[in-house]
């Protein structure tokens, strides 16, 4: 089968197109500086396509799915802010939604609230849904249950912007200090952006400033108890980085599959999070706060434990995880790209419609 690939931010897709890659013939489409060349590539590949992919039903998916012409096999994947797009794609021309579950309870709510603000509008038919995570990649993230457990809190953000809260989880982490004043608590954080010029610093560069602000003021409680580390790092290197923590936070407040919680949680690490729109799809009521105070509360909690009662919590939290194992995810998507193109001629007898 010949794969026409397209994703603009290719961040979450790696493990997808090394499986697709695998048993097929896949071209990524990589966009140019010119707009009219961008469009005649699209065009092309679709042509020469036997199935079209779109991960992350971004551009170019909404227009891909309004071309008159296109009749090829289609699916998508949704995954985060990219469901904002919803209303834009002919859901007509995809066969399959590739959708993770966390985001089934926010497309549900954008539809139901785009038919109450256009009462004399009616979107497309959602096609046929697989559900998955997009998942963790259990082999390398692998716990140490022979370290002895600490007080280490670790905090990662890609980029550092408003919408991970990273203001709100450095004063999350200075009411633990003066909650919990008796126990070593150490944060690190973990993250890029910081610098003037890098990404989207237009939008970002007063709340960068607010937090170097605030870091300041705060130096006087918290001293050497904070590490930053004001990057990304590899996937191997931050799995080693990922064993030494005991508890990870998340202060988002939107997330679709979070993967530093899950990659920490992976390695035995005990995740906490803010109750982001979704939340328990994924993970229990333990390890989800609707307030910083609850944070606090149950991150002192965690520290009141013994070392046998941690050590079996890392346990339960990596058997958790492993239920959204990425190579499975992309196996699963694999095959059903595969049912896609044999519906089509012949029809495939795995499918049901649903009810």
């Amino acid at each position: 089968m010949k794969i026409a690939f397209f994703a603009l931010n290719q961040n979450f897709c790696g493990t997808i197109l090394e499986e697709l890659n695998a048993h097929h013939t896949v071209k990524n489409y990589r966009p140019m500086g010119d707009k009219a060349l961008n469009w005649t590539n699209i065009k092309g590949l679709i042509e020469w396509a036997d199935l079209v992919y779109c991960d992350f039903v971004q551009t170019p998916c909404p227009e891909i799915s309004q071309m008159q012409w296109m009749e090829k096999p289609f699916v998508a994947r949704m995954d985060g802010i990219d469901i904002l797009n919803h209303e834009r794609i002919d859901w007509n021309r995809i066969d399959t939604l590739v959708l993770m579950p966390v985001q089934e309870k926010r497309l549900a709510k954008l539809r139901r609230d785009f038919h109450r603000d256009n009462p004399t509008k009616k979107l497309p038919k959602l096609p046929r849904i697989l559900k998955r995570n997009i998942g963790i990649d259990l082999g390398i993230f692998t716990p140490d249950y022979a370290r002895e457990p600490g007080y280490t809190i670790g905090f990662h953000a890609f980029v550092v912007r408003p919408t991970k809260r990273v203001y709100t989880m450095l004063q999350t982490f200075v009411e633990v200090v003066r909650k919990d004043p008796d126990k070593p608590w150490k944060l690190h954080f973990m993250g890029g952006g910081w610098d003037r010029g890098s990404y989207q610093w237009g939008r970002r560069h007063e709340y960068v400033m607010s937090l170097l602000e605030y870091l300041e003021d705060i130096d006087p409680i918290v001293g050497d108890r904070i590490q930053i580390t004001a990057h990304n790092s590899p996937k191997k290197e931050w799995a080693e980085m990922a064993r030494k923590l005991d508890i990870m936070w998340s202060t988002s407040y939107r997330e679709g599959f979070p993967n530093s919680i899950g990659e920490a949680a992976a390695c035995g690490v005990w995740p906490l999070m803010n109750h982001f729109y979704g939340a328990e799809t994924i993970y229990s009521e333990e390890n989800i706060c609707l307030t910083p105070t609850e944070m606090v509360e149950k991150t002192i909690a965690w520290g009141n434990l013994s070392d046998e009662e941690k050590i079996a919590g890392r346990r339960s939290i990596r058997k958790h995880i492993e239920q959204y194992d990425r190579h499975g995810t992309a196996r699963d998507i694999r095959e059903l790209c595969e049912e896609v193109l044999e519906r089509r001629v012949p029809a495939s007898k795995h499918w049901v419609d649903p009810e």
